[in-house]
């Protein structure tokens, strides 16, 4: 497991109404061109490498934060734009074309998938209307519904690749330990995505955690992911990734 930090960046952000058609039409060549871009890493990866990501099968899911420090994220559409440029790697890894989606705070809740039909306005339309409120941050609680799920209600040889995205440390460290030492035994890689200006001091010190049977966690530290390109952001959550399935 390794740690990437990507400083502020040049790129400039365009803003748009929600409910427009422009907005629509934008969003739309976005995860296009995402889709492009990922179909351009993946083949990057694929060479000299035993596993060819250009084939890859995998079930892929989301697990974001929402505690109340992330409230202007979501406010001011950051987690939706996330959401965009997350769902290409679904859409070209799992069977079903589906990003599985837990909120996650003190508590946890699973969510409608997010599919090429559903993911405009995802956030207004389905996130913010979760039953849960916006609270503290644990990881546990997610970590535990996801390993269950991934275990014991949809058991398969295919791998499941989860993108844990949180913009600060958690409050329950030691069942946190717990489950990612139970979850090492299983066909789960958890790529955990700090954003913001946290420390991030206890995703860090996984790399030291003893007692488990594989690394099947990544992190990268990213201070604002609208600063990174599709390529960039694409290669840094799937580096860890691809070397976890190359070693397993």
């Amino acid at each position: 497991m390794g740690f990437f930090s990507f400083l502020k960046g040049n790129k400039n952000e365009t803003e748009s109404g929600h409910n427009s058609a422009p907005a629509q039409e934008t969003k739309k060549v976005c995860i296009d061109m995402s889709k492009e871009n990922l179909n351009k890493v993946l083949i990057n990866m694929s060479k000299d490498n035993k596993i060819d990501m250009t084939k890859h099968t995998a079930r892929v899911a989301v697990a974001m934060d929402y505690s109340g420090s992330m409230s202007d994220e979501f406010r001011e559409g950051k987690v939706q734009d996330v959401i965009t440029r997350l769902l290409p790697i679904a859409l070209r890894f799992d069977d079903n074309k589906e990003l599985e989606c837990w909120l996650f705070s003190n508590g946890e809740e699973r969510l409608e998938v997010i599919t090429e039909k559903n993911y405009e306005n995802y956030v207004d339309k389905v996130m913010l209307k979760a039953r849960m409120g916006m609270g503290g941050t644990e990881y546990a609680p997610v970590l535990t519904s996801m390993v269950h799920h991934y275990k014991n209600i949809e058991p398969s040889t295919i791998p499941a690749f989860i993108m844990f995205i949180t913009d600060g440390d958690n409050w329950d460290k030691e069942k946190t330990n717990d489950i990612i030492r139970e979850l090492s035994a299983y066909n789960i890689f958890v790529q955990f995505v700090g954003i913001g200006n946290d420390n991030f001091k206890y995703l860090k010190s996984l790399d030291d955690m003893k007692g488990r049977e594989n690394d099947n966690t990544g992190f990268i530290s990213v201070e604002d992911i609208s600063k990174l390109n599709d390529e960039q952001l694409y290669t840094e959550l799937l580096r860890q990734y691809k070397d976890w399935l190359a070693n397993k």
